[in-house]
């Protein structure tokens, strides 16, 4: 009772400043407020905004949130980390320390995530502090060591999922999975790239799976031995094929032939992917604006996995201009030539002509910022 009669004395000054700040409809507690302001170092504008997100009725303790911070802060976290944590979740205040956070911060920090990573764990899944330990956390985590091998692809699994789920479903269908695509006679290294650049789609419906698998070697015509088997499953796994089927005709509408379009898919499966509307785009600009081919286009596939408004057309633009001024061929450097290059490089390619045109990369750098 003394420490918060202190407490309160000393800022009351500050509470009255506050909540005059504070929209009435949000209420966000006055000593979360402070407490986000003073020991974390945030703004006041932040600190309320934070505060309304929280959801937080009130701040049962501060002793208890400084607890929360000092554990972060044992496990090697700065101050800036633990702002990111926060901001995010800023309900972790009132987390129990030693028993709900403590101990799973240890399990993921002694499977060899740290720092930032810890940061990015809590950030994308704050679910992971209201879930057991023993009965979901621990299981799922031995179950993908078991999976994947090593701890080394455990991390990176972790890392590249927008979320983790630790329920009995999930665990049964990645197990059912990973079952799945062994049996189909997938090699163990080519399961693993799946499930690295794909964590979330590892944990599909096991008949979709199986529908997916017999699709891309039966109707695309890609043998399960070829490397890009993989990367057509990832891209049709979430497609029907009725949505397949409107892609096809797309292609079709622009005077494709069924075997163009097979070609392109097998060397490019990534169009499968592609929205209905992005992929009609790129075949307006590609084919009606600049005259392309579909066999031109067949050889130079890597087209459609460029942005058209932040890559192709910017750079365009700037291979039109420096044709207008001669300053290059007609045919020298190619679209496709300039189109591959890093952002880097390409800046680089525009500073070779600078003293002929010194507003070339600047005009470039606003084109591409006016769509970012």
């Amino acid at each position: 009772m003394f420490r918060f009669s202190i407490f309160f004395r000393f800022h009351g000054f500050r509470y009255s400043t506050l909540s005059s700040a504070i929209d009435a409809n949000q209420k966000p507690h006055l000593l979360l407020v402070d407490y986000l302001m003073h020991s974390l170092q945030f703004s006041e504008k932040d600190a309320i905004s934070i505060s309304t997100k929280a959801k937080v009725t009130h701040l049962k303790s501060t002793i208890n949130s400084d607890l929360v911070l000092n554990i972060f802060k044992t496990y090697g976290l700065d101050l800036p980390q633990i702002r990111h944590i926060v901001s995010s979740v800023p309900k972790i205040l009132t987390c129990k320390p030693n028993k709900t956070l403590e101990p799973k911060i240890r399990v993921f920090h002694e499977l060899g995530l740290s720092g930032s990573d810890l940061v990015t764990l809590i950030k994308k899944n704050p679910h992971i502090l209201w879930t057991g330990l023993h009965t979901k956390i621990m299981p799922c985590l031995q179950l993908l060591r078991e999976l994947l091998g090593s701890d080394e692809i455990v991390i990176q699994v972790i890392n590249r999922s927008r979320r983790l789920y630790f329920t009995n479903t999930s665990m049964k269908r990645l197990s059912k999975n990973v079952s799945l695509l062994q049996n189909f006679g997938l090699l163990n290294e080519r399961i693993l790239s799946f499930i690295l650049n794909n964590p979330s789609k590892i944990n599909v419906e096991p008949n979709q799976l199986k529908s997916r698998l017999s699709y891309v070697e039966e109707k695309l015509g890609i043998s399960r031995e070829s490397p890009i088997f993989i990367h057509a499953l990832t891209a049709v796994l979430w497609r029907t094929d009725s949505e397949i089927e409107r892609r096809v005709q797309n292609f079709r509408s622009f005077g494709w032939s069924d075997s163009d379009i097979a070609l392109l898919f097998m060397n490019q499966p990534y169009c499968l992917a592609m929205s209905e509307a992005n992929m009609r785009d790129k075949l307006n600009f590609y084919m009606k604006d600049l005259g392309y081919t579909p066999s031109y286009l067949m050889t130079r596939h890597s087209f459609f996995t460029y942005s058209l408004d932040k890559r192709v057309i910017p750079r365009n633009t700037m291979l039109k201009i420096l044709r207008e001024k001669k300053l290059v061929s007609s045919d020298k450097p190619s679209l496709i030539s300039i189109a591959t290059y890093t952002e880097s490089k390409f800046l680089e390619f525009l500073r070779g002509f600078e003293d002929d045109l010194p507003c070339l990369r600047k005009i470039y750098l606003d084109s591409v910022k006016s769509v970012s």
